[in-house]
């Protein structure tokens, strides 16, 4: 009869061969591009004379780039910019002319959620500010103001240095004012983006 292995020697076993098969991350520093697409949801203008007013946008675009380190272990730290413009295409529900376009400068933090994983998930969020501003009917301004943004994303390692990845963000500051002419309005500013980019880390 063939002796029998304890349970205890075979769970240590598995752990030990889990952990020695288990992805071990390079850390470094990388830097990412991306582009996509700027959907504003639909914000609001409050006027000093007509009030809040709902504004429509048409789809925008966006484009940025980040400078990180990757810790290996599945977390990373980054300074984050995107610049985003979308063209208004109704205010108060009638045709308007005007744009809203955003710069910011954020720090991220993220982590992957499936480590292993052929194509990996990952989630972070971010703290800094934005550069919030355009014209609406002929009311204009541009200012900075505190703000944060979440994402969660799918990145493909193509090789141990480059990475493919596609993620949503939403983000959002604090109001900017506009004036024009007669009156003075707040513009509300919040953004969806749909973005795809690649990351390079540098070799140690």
């Amino acid at each position: 009869m063939k002796p029998t292995i304890p349970l205890a020697r075979w769970l240590a076993a598995a752990a030990l061969l889990a952990a020695t098969t288990a992805h071990a991350g390079t850390p470094g520093y990388y830097i990412s591009g991306d582009a996509g697409a700027s959907l504003l949801p639909d914000l609001h203008f409050n006027d000093t004379i007509s009030g809040t007013q709902h504004e429509h946008f048409d789809t925008g675009i966006a484009a940025g780039g980040a400078l990180g380190y990757d810790t290996g272990d599945g977390l990373r730290f980054e300074l984050d910019s995107q610049y985003q413009n979308s063209q208004l295409a109704q205010l108060g529900g009638r045709s308007a002319t005007g744009h809203i376009s955003s710069a910011s400068l954020m720090a991220n933090a993220t982590v992957d959620v499936l480590r292993d994983a052929p194509i990996t998930p990952y989630v972070g969020a971010g703290l800094g500010l934005q550069n919030v501003g355009g014209t609406v009917n002929g009311d204009h301004g541009r200012a900075w103001k505190p703000a944060y943004q979440a994402r969660a994303g799918l990145r493909d390692d193509l090789t141990d240095q480059m990475s493919l990845f596609g993620e949503y963000r939403f983000g959002q500051s604090e109001s900017v004012k506009l004036t024009g002419p007669a009156d003075t309005g707040h513009q509300h500013f919040s953004d969806h983006l749909l973005m795809a980019g690649l990351s390079y880390k540098f070799a140690q």
